[in-house]
This record gives structure tokens, C-alpha cells and sequence, in this order.
């Protein structure tokens, strides 16, 4: 096994060589290099960042993406900045892009789910819809995905009650139009309190043949000089090194608007931008456009909480948690020719929340000191909680008593654990519950990476967004919103607060936000005037270079992305080792 290296400690300044090199080490990049490794192969793997997040690669961060409302702006630095440490909505205008090893998991909610099979389909609603690949074709690749995420049983739908042993809800808005929607966790098998940090996974067990070399960012791709085949690359540190690495095959694993970025850096040969001979790298941005659509009214919280909850679930010798939500049925969609989409439940925290006041005063920030002391003092047994989930994270019990603990939290209370979990494994104290929707996103050419004039810290141009979530999605959104409080009234469940937008009927007002669920800039497609790779992922006008990640999806559907990313993943690993096997002969 090779050690994980910094580019900073590699002395040799020849030309490095491998068999395979993939560019970027978030969970495809990783799955791959393990799937890939055998005996006698040399893989080459590059991380722009260190082993974890660090300040100084946030700074290579940086998206240019003006157009955000106040409102808008603020809903997204609250939703995302407690899932990093670095992340400010004033310098990643667009996204939740994270360097390191594991990537994007290290910011994760672990929030998992598959496509549905009408995703995969032409629909002559959705403008370029229809996936080369078909639901049938992914299922094995997805089975896969689910054991390699540590999932549980893979059911995402009513018949999830049997299996809980526990009967579907008395009163349920589930009807013609929406559907019982689980959503499943992926557990670390590290740290057991923990979502899967796949950098933390990897490093434990680091596959045979595989070279991991950390703040390594890729600034260009060579290739011939007529532009038809990636030979290598260059990579730079941000302490001034640089290595050239050559390979007949190359992936681009680095998320969707690096995967874009990079191939439109690469201008020695190829103008455009390497593989870009139709000017469709970049394009057909998309995300899961998401609004708070209303709210459980202030007598119902717990009673909305509990039953839009988590629930545990024991499976494959251990427990997993499952979120219960809804999605509009394929009928609805079919009928009246909608997007896809999902209403989901999100417990908001109170503004006395004791661990907050105790951040506040430690940190000298306190605008309140007083009211916040009191927050602290009354919740002795809140922070009690709070200590305990670090015991069980920093390893201070044996890890077979510390295995156990977790298990029995996520099997009878997953809503508290999965509640730490997404404040930072912290019993935060909540207030209010509301409706969030997600929405599928048509693709649309007009969103798009592109070049900025504004510089890296390499000189390197950084990425232009131009994305919108559109009059489709927003209206898809309003639709999903008058869709569950009619649900609701039908079925005799409290009567929710709609917000002032979808009261007043008017869906461009709404504040949306993107979910951090980049999709679709080197998209999936037969045809070569209509995406950057094909069905196999490989660049269309470059051989030897393929792209993976949630960059080729050619839809979005409404599921989180990453359980569909690492299957796919596995897909292309089967092909390249069938390719490899080949070449051999």
C-alpha cells in the first residue's frame, strides 16, 4: 500500500506515470480507485486539497454567480454554512464545493436515495430528457452503491411501514397525486455516530497500487495537438511545486463545475476548451431547486415532528434510519405533465438553543450575555447529551460498547440522533417545523459554467455560473405546495401555514435556494451535439478521457445525488476494467 502524499513531499520532478489517473478525490474519485486497484496497476489520484478541509484551499473555491436576492442569500448561508467550516455564501456564490479527501462528504447529510424509473425516460414535457441507460440496466450498480454507503434494506416506499412494524399513519395526505417518500442515511463504518466521511473511510483501508496525492490541483489537461486524445496533466501546489502526469486513461471525477472547469482550462490545443467541439461543456446546469413552502402551526410541532420524523430500522446487523416524506406520484406527473419532486420536513432551531449561547459566550460574541448565561444554565440535561456525543466521537469508550450505544440511538431514536447529527452532533433545542419542496429542474443550456475574468490563487480563471431555477421549476414548486395543504385538509391532518409566496400565488417570489446538487455540465447523451459524454462516460471527441459524477446526469429527478453518483461509478469501473482487460490481450 502507498502512503496518502502531499504533493510538497514528492521530490522527484520527472514525469509521473499510471495506468489510470483520476482527478479529484470526493466519493466517485475514491470509488473508483478502490474498485480500479489491482495487483500489478498503478493508479494516480489527485486531491486538490489536503486530507481535510483546510482555510487555505477554501480559497480555490471561489464561484462568481451574482443574482441572488437578500432573502435568497440568506437562505442559503443559513442551510449550508453549518454543514462545513468553511464555506461563506460571499465567495461560493453558487454550490457547496469542499477540497479534501472525501470532498463533498465531508459536508454531507448522508441523505440517500435512488432515481425513480420515470427519471430515466424521454418525457415530451421535459426538454432533453431521456437517460441513454435505463433503470433495469443501474439496478445492479445500485445495490452496489447502497452496501458500498452502508444502507439498510432498499426499500424507499409505503412498504417500508411492514418492515418497521409499525402501521402507516392513520391520517396520511398520501393520495392520486403524492406518494409515501423514504429517504435513507449512509453511515460511517468508522465512527458510528458519524454520516459516511468517505476521505476517513479510504485512508483506513487504503487499496493496493493506488499513489493518493493530496493539494494537487489540476490547472490543465494535455492532450495531442489536434485535441482527440488526453495524454496527461499538470498539477500545482499552493506552495509553489508542480508534477506533469501522463496515463492512457483519465478520469474527471472532481464535481460539476470543476469536471467543466477543467476541461474548458484546457485551451493549448483545443480553443474552446478540450472535449467542447459543440459548445455543450458547462451547459444544462442544474440543481434541486428548494423553497420553504409552509408551516406546521405552532400547537402541532411535535405532533407534526413525529410523524414526518426519522425511524430506525434494524437491518444487516445493524440499525439504520429512514426519513419519511412524500413524492408526487408518476400518475400526477404523467397527467399533468409535472416535474418531478419531493416535500420533505426540517425542525428549526430555537433562538435560546443553549448550544448556540454557549458558542456565543466562548467565542466573545455574545449580544446578549445575559439571556444567553440563562439559556446555558437552564439545559443541564441538553448539554449532558451534547457531551456524550462527543465521548462516543472522540473514542473514549471501547469501540464495541461505543458501536453499540450508537446502534440503539439510531434504531429507537433516530430523530434525536439524526437532530445531532445535523447540528454537529449536538442536541440543539427546536421551535418550529416547516415544509421544504424539491423540485426536478428541466435542463436548460442557457445555465451554464463559463469562465470568469477573476483569478485563483494559480491565476486560473474561476468558475461563472449562470443558473436559475426557472419558470418551470418554480412553478413545479407551487404546485407541489397547494398539492400537500390540500392533501392535508383531505385527510383531516392540522391545517398548515402556507408561506406569504404560494398564499399569494406567485412563484417568482419565492426565495429558492440551490441544494448544493450541481448536476449535468458534461451531460450524458448519444448524441455529441447534445452532451460531453456518452453512455460509457467518455468524452465524445477525446479518447482516453472520461468524466463521472453528477456532472453527466442528463436529468435531475428530485433524489440527493450521491447514492446515483458512486453507482454509476461502479458502472464506469466495470467498463474501464473491461477495456484494461482488453488492451492487455
Amino acid at each position: 500500500m502507498m502512503p496518502v502524499q502531499s504533493l510538497n513531499e514528492i521530490e522527484t520532478t520527472d514525469t509521473l506515470h499510471a495506468d489510470l489517473l483520476i482527478v479529484g478525490g470526493g466519493a466517485c474519485g475514491l470509488t473508483l480507485a478502490r474498485a480500479m486497484s489491482r495487483p500489478g496497476r498503478r493508479i494516480i489520484l489527485l486531491e486538490s486539497g489536503g486530507a481535510t478541509e483546510d482555510a487555505a484551499h477554501e480559497t480555490l473555491n471561489a464561484v462568481e454567480m451574482p443574482g441572488w436576492s437578500d432573502e435568497e442569500a440568506a437562505t442559503r448561508d443559513s442551510y449550508h454554512k453549518t454543514l462545513t467550516r468553511h464555506w461563506s455564501g460571499d465567495h461560493q456564490q453558487y454550490g457547496v464545493r469542499c477540497r479534501g479527501l472525501g470532498g463533498s462528504t465531508q459536508a454531507w447529510a448522508g441523505k440517500s436515495a435512488p432515481l425513480d424509473p420515470i427519471d430515466y425516460e424521454a418525457r415530451n414535457w421535459v426538454p432533453l430528457s431521456g437517460w441513454p441507460v435505463d433503470s433495469a440496466e443501474l439496478a445492479p450498480f445500485i445495490e452496489r452503491a447502497s452496501d458500498l454507503l452502508n444502507l439498510g434494506p432498499r426499500v424507499y416506499d409505503e412498504r417500508l411501514w411492514e418492515l418497521l412494524r409499525r402501521d402507516p399513519p392513520t391520517l396520511s395526505p398520501e393520495n392520486e397525486a403524492l406518494r409515501t417518500m423514504f429517504w435513507q442515511f449512509a453511515r460511517s463504518r468508522r465512527q458510528m455516530t458519524d454520516i459516511m466521511r468517505f476521505g476517513a473511510d479510504f485512508q483506513a483501508d487504503l487499496p493496493e497500487g493506488v499513489q493518493v496525492v493530496t493539494q494537487a490541483t489540476v490547472t490543465s489537461l494535455d492532450s495531442t495537438a489536434d485535441g482527440t486524445r488526453c495524454t496527461g496533466l499538470i498539477a500545482r501546489s499552493l506552495a509553489g511545486r508542480h508534477i506533469k502526469v501522463e496515463a492512457p486513461v483519465c478520469v474527471l471525477a472532481a464535481g460539476a463545475i470543476e469536471n467543466a472547469r477543467l476541461l474548458l482550462l484546457s485551451r493549448e490545443n483545443t480553443p474552446n476548451g478540450l472535449g467542447n467541439d459543440h459548445d455543450t461543456v458547462g451547459r444544462y446546469l442544474m440543481d434541486h431547486p428548494t423553497a420553504v413552502v409552509a408551516r406546521a402551526a405552532p400547537d402541532h410541532l411535535s405532533r407534526m415532528a413525529a410523524q414526518f420524523g426519522l425511524f430506525g430500522l434494524r437491518g444487516n446487523g445493524q440499525s439504520h434510519a429512514y426519513m419519511y416524506g412524500l413524492a408526487l406520484t408518476d400518475h400526477m406527473q404523467r397527467k399533468k405533465q409535472w416535474l418531478n419532486g419531493a416535500l420533505f420536513v426540517t425542525a428549526e432551531r430555537a433562538a435560546d438553543d443553549p448550544f448556540s449561547a454557549l458558542r456565543r459566550l466562548l467565542r466573545g460574541q455574545s449580544k446578549a450575555w445575559t439571556s444567553d448565561v440563562g439559556s446555558v444554565l437552564r439545559s443541564p440535561v441538553r448539554l449532558a447529551r451534547g457531551a456524550g456525543a462527543r465521548v462516543l466521537e472522540r473514542g473514549y469508550l471501547p469501540d464495541t460498547l461505543s458501536r453499540g450505544i450508537a446502534d440503539l440511538a439510531v434504531r429507537f431514536m433516530p430523530n434525536t440522533l439524526a437532530g445531532d447529527l445535523r447540528s454537529g452532533h449536538l442536541p440543539v433545542k427546536l421551535s418550529g417545523v416547516r415544509f421544504e419542496a424539491t423540485t426536478e429542474q428541466p435542463p436548460d443550456p442557457a445555465n451554464r459554467v463559463t469562465l470568469s475574468d477573476a483569478r485563483d490563487p494559480f491565476g486560473s480563471p474561476i468558475p461563472h455560473v449562470a443558473w436559475s431555477g426557472g419558470e418551470a421549476a418554480r412553478s413545479n414548486l407551487l404546485k407541489l405546495a397547494h398539492t400537500l395543504c390540500a392533501s392535508f385538509d383531505q385527510a383531516g391532518l392540522p391545517p398548515l401555514i402556507p408561506e406569504p409566496w404560494m398564499q399569494e400565488g406567485k412563484p417568482a417570489t419565492a426565495p429558492i435556494f440551490d441544494l448544493g446538487h450541481s448536476l449535468g455540465t458534461t451531460r450524458m447523451s448519444d448524441d455529441p451535439k447534445l452532451g460531453v459524454v456518452d453512455r460509457d462516460c467518455a468524452v465524445h471527441t477525446v479518447a482516453g478521457l472520461y468524466a463521472i459524477g453528477g456532472s453527466v446526469f442528463p436529468t435531475s429527478g428530485h433524489a440527493n445525488p450521491t447514492l446515483m453518483m458512486v453507482a454509476l461509478t461502479l458502472r464506469l469501473a466495470d467498463h474501464l476494467e473491461g477495456r484494461m482487460t482488453s488492451a492487455r490481450r
